[in-house]
């Protein structure tokens, strides 16, 4: 009996190990994914059919492409890119416009040269109409510095104009500056005129003084 028993034993526990095995009736009711142990999740697989499927198509350069691919977007963005960096070239217009202005400013140039410049005083020939004497028209000087000498005053205006000085007066004004008047032996209105324009606007000790022709 004890013999038997133990022939049992084996048996029994021969048929525990075969059952314990991989491989047996581990794949009962198994999907073949399930069999190959392969990771299988439907809730991605439809979600990612759904993403693909939305994705639009776009046309880059005359070809039908899809919109999701990343070449065709950054060959898209570095031509945007490349097209703002590029100046814009002027209008056919404004080239014209440019010429027109040219050719007006050539054409004028000589006729502006031909034209002489205006003289500062008047012609050549002096008249008086006021009917005063010569002897009444006397030059008068303005902005003459305070403390100026009458004596040496002449004496400049003598050498400038070389015209004789009968008689000076000189007048110390509020504003600080001396106003004289000179009277000119045979003062004609030529010779006036010519002391005039020689003296008008000279610098007297740091001041710009003014010379007008007056009569008395």
């Amino acid at each position: 009996m004890a013999v038997k028993r133990s022939v049992r034993d084996k048996g029994h526990a021969k048929q525990q190990s075969l059952r314990g095995k991989p491989g047996q009736n581990n794949f009962k009711g198994k999907s073949l994914l399930e069999r190959l142990t392969l990771p299988y999740n439907t809730k991605k697989h439809v979600n990612a059919r759904a993403s693909s499927e939305n994705v639009g198509l776009r046309v880059v350069d005359g070809k039908l492409l899809s919109a999701n691919d990343v070449g065709v977007l950054l060959r898209d963005a570095a031509k945007r890119t490349d097209a703002k960096k590029k100046p814009l070239k002027p209008r056919q217009g404004l080239k014209t416009t440019v010429r027109r202005t040219e050719r007006v400013v050539r054409r004028r140039e000589p006729v502006r040269a031909s034209v002489p410049a205006p003289k500062p005083y008047g012609k050549d020939l002096y008249l008086s109409v006021s009917g005063h004497s010569s002897d009444a028209r006397f030059l008068r000087i303005r902005n003459l510095p305070l403390g100026s000498n009458s004596q040496v005053l002449t004496t400049l205006v003598e050498k400038v104009t070389g015209a004789h000085v009968t008689k000076s007066s000189l007048v110390d004004l509020p504003s600080g500056s001396v106003t004289a008047e000179l009277w000119l032996g045979s003062a004609d209105n030529k010779i006036l005129a010519d002391a005039k324009r020689q003296l008008d606007g000279a610098n007297v000790d740091g001041r710009v003084v003014s010379v007008e022709v007056s009569s008395g």
